[in-house]
């Protein structure tokens, strides 16, 4: 197996967050809630897509394999638990009250009917746990953070008791076991039950959801350190193949899981030095603004072009075009500085 350096940054995992970012917001701006909306919404103009691209929102079951990689990277470098806490909240946080506040004015002002969110609901949002208050989300494409931030608790805690020192694989086996077993519960359980109330809760709060791509990345990650791919990272990987095929939303969605993890193994071990392009490196630069911003602007200024012009090629470029130059925009005035004013403050205190 060819093996990078893991204490060096991996810029090819950049590329593919990118990557991921683009698929997701073609598939909004195509075949999910743009197509659905202009033929619901009265208000809407008229918008028939140049092209479908259906199979574009796994781009999130890509970021959930990313993130694997680069939590337990992460937590590998940190020099403690407050580096990696404070690493993540200036990494997620600051980006993302920014996004949902220019979301929310832009919503307030230009209207989207069923997505509009009470004070309360707002408020909520600022924890980036909404529906642990049973809040709604200013934007529909902020439902994957949630299961994001579960997954660095626990993977924090888990850290903390030693749980990857020589335990990963153990650990993860335990943890894929634990999710095949609620799903089982949940799929053919009777929902009075008190179990399945109890399973669906534990649930909740523990990352089952999609520990088998988050544990994907793990894996990969947890090889690349060790310099060595054993026995036991091939049955992690067969049974994250296993539940990925049980819980296929679609029939070809197992090909993509399996299409992503070989995409991640083959991009972190130097096998695909073109996704160091620039174009790409800079679409992974900014694809977390991107991805917190796209939807509900995207779709106000989709209807707003169909006022402008007929051509759907046209209202698809200039939106896409202008959700990009947007997310830079918040890159470069808000993401980095906010990072570095948190990260400064943290080494001023240790």
């Amino acid at each position: 197996m060819k093996s990078i350096n893991p204490t060096l940054r991996i810029a090819e995992l950049d590329a593919l967050r990118g990557i991921a970012a683009m698929a997701v917001i073609l598939f909004h701006f195509t075949s999910g809630i743009a197509k659905n909306w202009a033929f619901e919404q009265s208000w809407f103009h008229l918008y028939d897509p140049p092209f479908e691209f259906p199979y574009g929102g796994t781009g999130v079951d890509l970021f959930f394999m990313i993130s694997g990689f680069v939590i337990f990277m992460t937590l590998d470098r940190a020099r403690s638990a407050m580096h990696f806490a404070v690493g993540r909240f200036s990494r997620l946080y600051p980006t993302f009250w920014a996004c949902a506040l220019i979301t929310l004015l832009v919503t307030a002002n230009y209207g989207l009917p069923g997505m509009e969110v009470t004070p309360r609901d707002a408020l909520w949002n600022i924890t980036l746990l909404p529906r642990f208050a049973r809040a709604q989300m200013i934007d529909g494409a902020y439902w994957s953070l949630e299961f994001e931030i579960l997954f660095y608790v626990a993977m924090l805690m888990l850290h903390r008791l030693g749980a990857f020192k020589k335990l990963t694989v153990p650990v993860l086996l335990l943890w894929l076991g634990a999710a095949a077993a609620a799903h089982g519960v949940l799929t053919y359980g009777q929902p009075e039950s008190l179990v399945y109330r109890l399973t669906g809760k534990i649930k909740a709060v523990t990352s089952l959801d999609y520990i088998h791509l988050f544990g994907v990345g793990m894996i990969l990650y947890d090889a690349h350190r060790r310099r060595a791919w054993s026995l036991g990272h091939t049955l992690v990987l067969v049974s994250c193949a296993v539940l990925a095929w049980w819980k296929a939303a679609f029939p070809l969605h197992f090909v993509f899981v399996v299409g992503f993890g070989l995409l991640l193994h083959l991009a972190t071990t130097g096998w695909l030095p073109f996704l160091n392009a620039k174009p790409l490196v800079f679409l992974g630069a900014i694809s977390y603004p991107l991805y917190l911003i796209h939807q509900n602007i995207g779709l106000v200024l989709l209807n707003a072009l169909g006022g402008v012009t007929d051509s759907a090629w046209l209202r698809l470029g200039i939106t896409v075009a202008a959700m990009v130059v947007l997310a830079w925009v918040i890159s470069v005035c808000i993401e980095r500085p906010s990072m570095r004013w948190v990260r400064d403050r943290l080494r001023r205190f240790t």
